[in-house]
Parts: structure tokens; sequence; C-alpha cells
């Protein structure tokens, strides 16, 4: 991305030019900003932009000053004047410095962005020629496979083709995305267990099964050492953080899965062996103008880490479709957690979480629509457990789940996160003041948890805990917010949902199985839970 200085005495303009152009869509940034040429010149040396847009006439030192002087600093800097319509020697006298040009007040704005991409372009071949060997030829593949006009992408691999002396035009090439993550369970997922029964033991904490750490070496140069020794012909580009992008010819067997496999192995080794490494590979290509569908072939391939448990050779053959529109409802997890967390029961709050994220997994949902039922899950613990949310604990819990999720690689990276959260309640259960009526609260929870199925009553509840039903009440609103009757309604409307997606099980079968005698009257209280009668509800969501 190149950057841009903004010279204008007019704090309207400047304001104007800063807000409302289009910079980051054109590949610019705004390095800064000054009133008169003087300024201006004051900020070049440590700014060091590419493009100056100034206006030519200022007060204290005009633009065309500023505009040789910025020259005599660095030649290499792309001015650009701004000019009224009756300045017309002044355009002369820019355009003899050197300008790359001009542009009339008021500012049109299809004129200026026109401008910048030929500033933009005569700035990219002036770098390219600068450089040389195999740097020009990463910086030229780059271009190629993120530049979205064909044109201009043709231009690029014509320039890419005459400097590839390694590769041949007749013979087939292949792409290959790779990524190098942290592992989700570093230790795996029996310590990720252990890490989070410790922590309802307030003798240790989840994050140290579900954090994500840091790449503490610099896997790319590693990785990109290895390849060229293995591969006959071939170049190694970084596309991000932990990210590569191989452009390969060779021998017929570097072409083969098995091949993959075992360079995967010898890279995680290299690396250190604490890596996700996912590969993803793209079908044999001829003909150089098909090598940005060779990339976004090979990065399709590698998406499909998501659902891996960890790093794998993926290819073509191997990727197989996502439901890109399948809700994934979260109450039952979200009772059954509840339960375990409140039971401080660590191994069940596991094995809840494993057989949800197993299914997410199974059932190839979309990224999208899987971070939004996480974050209907996390949200819904949030709210039950909020008597938990206080001081040092609340900041830890409340983060921003969608920011946090956004970032995660995989299924099983999300796994972690949310196990992680999951520990850090039960740890925070743990440690809170049990009083009696907390403890009250906690027993009824339960209770309703393993007979929500049965026509369970308060007085039944009460006799089990020993107090009067009216006591029971009180200390069960006073601790959750909410009587026992709607607590009680809520936990089996939630299985009533997930039992309705069965469509062997009648609508009476149903009832019965979440505790209501009467149909007429279950039926009743669906709808006004979830805005429509069971049959109705079935529908949408079969």
């Amino acid at each position: 991305m190149y950057s841009v200085l903004l010279v204008d005495d007019e704090a309207i303009e400047l304001e104007t030019m800063v807000q409302y152009v289009p910079w980051e869509q054109v590949g610019i940034r705004v390095a800064g900003t000054a009133r008169n040429g003087k300024e201006a010149l004051g900020k070049l040396a440590e700014l060091r932009p590419d493009i100056i847009v100034t206006d030519v006439r200022m007060p204290i030192m005009d633009g065309l000053e500023f505009g040789r002087r910025a020259k005599q600093i660095d030649k290499s800097v792309k001015l650009i004047y701004l000019s009224g319509h009756n300045e017309f020697q002044y355009i002369k006298s820019a355009l003899n410095i050197e300008a790359a040009g001009y542009v009339l007040k008021p500012i049109d704005m299809e004129e200026l962005l026109s401008l910048l991409e030929k500033v933009k372009k005569k700035c990219d071949e002036e770098q390219l020629a600068g450089q040389g060997g195999g740097w020009l030829l990463e910086r030229l593949l780059l271009r190629i496979v993120r530049e979205p006009h064909e044109e201009r992408r043709l231009e690029w691999i014509r320039q890419w083709e005459s400097q590839a002396s390694g590769f041949t035009a007749h013979l087939p090439y292949g792409a290959v995305y790779m990524t190098f993550e942290p592992l989700a369970f570093p230790g795996g997922m029996r310590s990720a267990v252990t890490a989070i029964r410790d922590a309802a033991d307030n003798e240790g904490t989840a994050s140290e099964a579900a954090a994500l750490g840091e790449l503490a070496y610099d896997a790319a140069e590693c990785a990109r050492a290895v390849l060229k020794q293995r591969l006959d012909a071939a170049i190694v580009l970084e596309t991000g953080a932990n990210n590569l992008f191989v452009l390969f010819q060779g021998k017929s067997q570097q072409w083969e899965h098995s091949y993959w496999e075992l360079l995967r192995e010898e890279l995680s080794q290299a690396v250190g062996g604490n890596v996700d490494l996912s590969i993803g590979l793209s079908n044999p290509y001829k003909g150089f103008p098909l090598l940005k569908e060779a990339y976004e072939e090979s990065k399709r391939c590698n998406d499909e880490k998501l659902y891996r448990q960890a790093g794998a050779v993926i290819s073509p053959g191997r990727v197989s479709e996502v439901k890109q529109s399948e809700e994934l409802n979260a109450e039952h997890a979200v009772a059954a957690l509840i339960g375990a967390i409140s039971a401080s029961e660590a191994d069940r709050v596991s094995q809840v979480l494993d057989d949800w994220f197993t299914g997410m997994r199974q059932d190839r949902i979309e990224r999208n629509y899987a971070v939004r039922a996480i974050i209907q899950l996390l949200t819904a613990l949030e709210q039950h457990f909020a008597m938990l949310m206080a001081g040092t604990v609340r900041d830890h819990l409340l983060a921003d789940h969608w920011k946090e999720l956004s970032t995660l690689p995989t299924i099983a990276h999300f796994h972690a996160y949310t196990l992680r959260f999951c520990g850090e309640l039960l740890k925070a259960a743990s440690e809170r003041d049990l009083d009696r009526n907390q403890s009250v609260a906690d027993q009824i929870t339960k209770l309703i948890a393993d007979r929500y199925h049965l026509p369970i009553t308060v007085e039944d509840i009460a006799k089990e805990v020993y107090l009067s039903p009216n006591y029971v009440r009180s200390i069960f609103k006073d601790k959750t917010g909410e009587t026992i009757l709607d607590y009680l309604t809520r936990i089996r409307m939630g299985h009533a949902s997930e039992l309705l997606k069965d469509r062997s099980l009648k609508v009476r079968e149903i009832a019965h199985k979440v505790g209501y005698e009467n149909v007429s009257y279950f039926c009743s209280v669906f709808q006004k839970h979830k805005g429509s009668t069971p049959t109705e509800y079935r529908k949408m969501h079969l």
C-alpha cells in the first residue's frame, strides 16, 4: 500500500480529502496532512510518502516551491497538484517540475481516482525496475494473485513469464497454499479436560488448556528453505502471517498426495512440531494466464481445514460441500452446560462440548453460522450465570466473542475457546461464596435438569430440599432472576425444540417426553415461547 501526504491551507478542503476519498480502496493510505508547504517540508523526511497531493496557492510556502524542494529531497516522490480554473500559469509551472498530474478544483472524484491509478502504476513499475532475481518474481506473483482486473493481471503475467527462467510454459504447474496455526489443544484433548477439572477444583486455570499461544519462530522462512530443496522449481511467497503460497513444477511424484503428506511431516518437524500445518493443493494447470485460478483453488482447499481436527493435506477431490445456510440450535447444549456447570461436573461439560462441536464438523456448518451458534451459546451462559460475572472475572469472561472467534482458523480452535470459557465459569463458580441459599438454588437447577421430563411441581422440589414451597420460590428468584416455573418451562421448551427435529416422533410423544400430560396445554406453552405451534416449528426447521 502506497502512502500519500495531503497539503492544503483550507481546513475544509483538507478534511474532505482525508474523509471522503476512498484511499484504502485504491491501495493508498494517508500518511499525514499539512496546511502549507513549509509545514509539509518538515514532515517529508519523517513520513517519506510515495505520493504528494498539494494545492498550488498557499501562504508561507506555496505548492510549487514545496514541490521543487520535495523533488530535491526525494526524486521518486510523485506530485499531484490541485489548482483553480483561473490558475493556468500555476499549472504550466507545475508540469515543468515533473508533476505526475493535476486536478482542477472543485475536485472531481472520478478524475482524481483515475489519476491516482496512473500514479500507482508508475510507482509499481519503478519499484519493480529496482528489484531483481527471486525477489522480483515473488513481488510479481503477489500482484498476479491479488489483481482483480484481468487486463492488468495479464500484464503482470507477461512480465513474470519473461523473468521466470525456472518455469516452462508448456509444462503443468501446481499451486500450494500453506498455513501454520498454533495447536488448538497444545497438550491434547485429555490435558484440556484435566485443566478444566482443575479449574473447577480451584487448582488450575482452563486457559492453560485452550490457550492458542504464538508461533515462537519464523515458520515461513524455515519452510521456504525445505521447499526449495525438495521441489525442482518453486517460488515460495508469504501472503500473510504464517501463510505461504507455493508455485511449483516438478517430477510426476511431486503431484502425488502421499508426496505432500511426507513433506508436511518434514515441514512440521522442521518448524518445531508444535503447529497445525494445513496444505491446500490445486489440480495441475497449464498456461500461466491461469495462475490466479490455481492460487484460488489451492486456497479453497486450505479453507477445508475448518472441519479438520488437526493439520492435513487437502486436494480438490477431498473437499466436500458446505451447508451454506444451516442454522445450528444451541438450546440443548446450553441447557446441558448449565446443569453441568451448576453441578461443577467438568467431565460432563467437556463431553457436552465434544458432542456439539463434533456434530458441527460432521454437518459441515458454514463458518459464519458456526460462529453465530457459538456466540448464542456463550451469551446464554453469560446471562444465566450473571451472578458469577463480578470484578475481574467479569472483565475476563465478557469478551468480544465475535472479534475473538473471527480470528480463529478451525472448529477445533472454536472448541478450545468455548472450553476455556466454560472452564473459567467452573472456576468462578468454585470461588464464589457458597451460602445456603445459593446451594439451594443450585440443587433446584440440578433437580430440574434431571427431572424436567417428569410432571414435577414446586411442592415436589421443596420436599427434596426440605424447605417450604414459598421459601424455595423466593430463594430461586433471588439467586437466578427468574421463577422456578419460568426456568422449568424454558428448559422443557429447549428440549422440545430439539425433539421436533425427529420426524418419527409425534407431537403427543414429545409433550410427554418433556413433562406435559396435556398435549393442548403443551402446544399453547410452546407457541407462547417460540412464536409458532410445534407443527409450524417443525416445518420451519426441517
